[in-house]
């Protein structure tokens, strides 16, 4: 007990969040060549969820149990609650940190940064179908920024924990990046760019899989924008008959800074009008219905 009181206070806690997909030995591969493992000043928390497992034989590794319909941000909050570092790090266990991520990571807490992020990459080869998901969802968050970017990404976020004393980590609705808004709007801190943080994209789903998560993305996102709206949400859901092709050309434009990535969305640009069409479906119905009553799982 004494040994364990006497124990430093963590600095940086890295929240993991995972969903029912999750490899966590090919994750733990990862955070060993990043060089987080058995640092004396880090704590590494990762989600399970329900049969989920994995071995933990570092010391500063400790696994959290979820049920499978967790959203990322109730993880990331309970693990934030049981846990007491100065800094906190959002991450996604199917998007682990790269080499380099770390040392940039501390010298951005040694500069007193309050909130900061970095790039999202793709570890796919191209012209690889399991780039579909990057470059719809983080295309735009390839290195290096956008200094100019009005968005963030939600999986490779680093702020300091007495943030969350003026602002909340969990907003109702579609809360994907609702803490860093709230930073922004509330606190006047701008989240600061950090292009030698990145997070390496290898998420793998299922077509189907995909679609119905688009779709459920979606729901939740006109669901959350209906009460705002009022009587001009049916007017928002009419708008269902263009969204798909606003929402392609959009992610065409993100990816114009990189020809390589701009490829890949011409290559695959039916199979994006098609995910683009199930979020559109679900934002139509989110405005008109509102969110089932079981809930959708955000991840």
């Amino acid at each position: 007990m004494n040994n364990e009181a006497a124990k430093p206070q963590p600095l940086l806690t890295l929240a993991i969040a995972s969903n029912t997909r999750a490899d966590h030995a090919f994750l733990r591969e990862h955070l060993a060549t990043a060089d987080v493992l058995n640092q004396p000043d880090i704590e590494v928390c990762i989600a399970l969820l329900d049969n989920q497992d994995m071995d933990v034989p570092e010391d500063n590794l400790s696994v959290f149990r979820f049920s499978s319909g967790t959203p990322f941000f109730e993880q990331y909050a309970a693990i934030i609650q049981q846990t007491h570092s100065r800094y906190i790090a959002l991450l996604d266990a199917s998007c682990p940190p790269a080499q380099g991520w770390l040392p940039a990571v501390r010298q951005r807490m040694h500069d007193e940064t309050p909130v900061f992020f970095g790039p999202v990459n793709t570890g796919w080869p191209e012209k690889d179908s399991s780039n579909i998901g990057y470059l719809i969802e983080y295309a735009q968050f390839r290195a290096p920024i956008d200094p100019e970017l009005p968005e963030y990404p939600g999986n490779n976020i680093t702020f300091q924990r007495e943030l969350l004393r003026n602002v909340s980590l969990v907003g109702k609705g579609f809360q994907k990046t609702f803490f860093l808004r709230q930073v922004k709007e509330r606190l006047g801190i701008t989240p600061t760019a950090c292009n030698d943080m990145p997070v390496t994209y290898l998420k793998q789903y299922a077509w189907s899989y995909y679609l119905r998560r688009r779709y459920c993305h979606g729901r939740l996102y006109g669901a959350s924008h209906a009460e705002v709206l009022g009587h001009r949400r049916f007017l928002y859901a009419a708008g269902i008959l263009i969204l798909p092709v606003l929402r392609y050309s959009r992610i065409l434009r993100a990816s114009k800074r990189s020809p390589a990535v701009s490829r890949e969305v011409l290559h695959f640009s039916m199979s994006i009008l098609v995910s683009e069409c199930a979020w559109s479906l679900g934002e139509c119905a989110g405005y008109i219905a509102g969110t089932p009553e079981d809930g959708i799982f955000l991840d």
